[in-house]
């Protein structure tokens, strides 16, 4: 009930109390109505008009809750044409991939610079070895002795120097591979690096050592990669192992005489050694070279056999 309403009703009741006491009952004329009396509740006799009380609109409360259209929400509309998925950057490569290949390409390098090395020092001494068996029968010039034993002498730091670079890149290169294979496979690295750098780095301790640390990263290449053949790796391996004890069995040897060959004044022995330090060095430039190329294939797939692209057919 409004207020309005309480105002019309109480406004008709004067009003009918005024018209009755204005006119008496007996002053009627029988046969003919009185006014009609106003209805009760309106203030118009039209009851099509009503009078509601509302508040002010700055005393409406704020509604609570959530507000808009509630359902599903349509199908979002632009007025242009959206660029937020154009620009998206492809993944980078992983790092540890990165610096694996980096490694990998610096050990390449190492090794033919250290194979040219020790190529360029047996070529030295096979020079110096000609001259002493020249010697032997006739006497050679004294400038001729000293540049000989001064290019024997440098090429034998450069050959020590290149070694040195490629022993250092080898042991960059297994703990570059192995840190790639374990964060492949979501492990860590059982070996400390320091232990990994030693067993791969030492010599003699490497016979062993990185044969070791490199058939742990074949067994896990081989169970996370189904194209690669666990015999074919491991036959890249004997054979990587076999030529590394022939080149450190060559190089005791060569050191052993020419040990020997200081303590003797018999040119002969110094002969002898010297041809066993050119044997040594030939084989150890052999093996660098050899190396670099199959260390970029030792944990790869086989590749597959060339497609002939002629075809010989019988006809008769």
């Amino acid at each position: 009930m409004s207020v309005v309403d309480d105002a019309a009703r109480a406004l008709a009741a004067r009003r009918e109390s005024s018209v009755r006491s204005a006119a008496p009952t007996g002053a009627m004329r029988p046969g003919r109505p009185g006014p009609a009396p106003a209805p009760a509740g309106r203030l118009y006799r039209s009851r099509n008009v009503r009078w509601v009380a509302r508040r002010p609109p700055e005393a409406i409360p704020a509604r609570r809750g959530p507000s808009g259209r509630r359902g599903p929400r349509l199908i979002p509309r632009y007025v242009y044409v959206p660029t937020w998925g154009l620009h998206d950057e492809p993944a980078g490569a992983d790092t540890t991939h990165h610096k694996l290949e980096s490694s990998r390409a610096r050990l390449g390098l190492a090794l033919v610079l250290a194979g040219s090395a020790l190529t360029a020092s047996a070529l030295v001494h096979l020079l110096r070895y000609i001259l002493l068996v020249v010697n032997r029968d006739r006497p050679l010039p004294e400038f001729v002795i000293v540049a000989s034993d001064w290019l024997t002498v440098f090429v034998g730091v450069v050959a020590f120097l290149g070694f040195v670079l490629a022993t250092l890149a080898f042991m960059r290169w297994v703990l570059e591979l192995r840190a790639d294979t374990y964060a492949s496979a979501g492990l860590l690295d059982p070996r400390r690096p320091g232990w990994v750098a030693a067993m791969s780095g030492l010599p003699l301790v490497n016979l062993i050592g990185a044969p070791l640390v490199l058939q742990e990263v074949a067994a896990h290449r081989v169970g996370q990669d189904p194209t690669l053949d666990a015999d074919l790796v491991g036959r890249r391996l004997r054979k990587l192992w076999v030529a590394w004890v022939l080149v450190n069995a060559a190089a005791a040897v060569a050191i052993v005489a020419r040990l020997v060959a200081w303590r003797s004044d018999s040119l002969q022995t110094g002969a002898n050694a010297l041809a066993m330090v050119i044997v040594s060095t030939a084989v150890s430039a052999a093996f660098a070279f050899w190396m670099a190329r199959r260390v970029r294939t030792l944990f790869e797939a086989a590749a597959a056999a060339p497609v002939p692209t002629r075809r010989w057919v019988a006809v008769g």
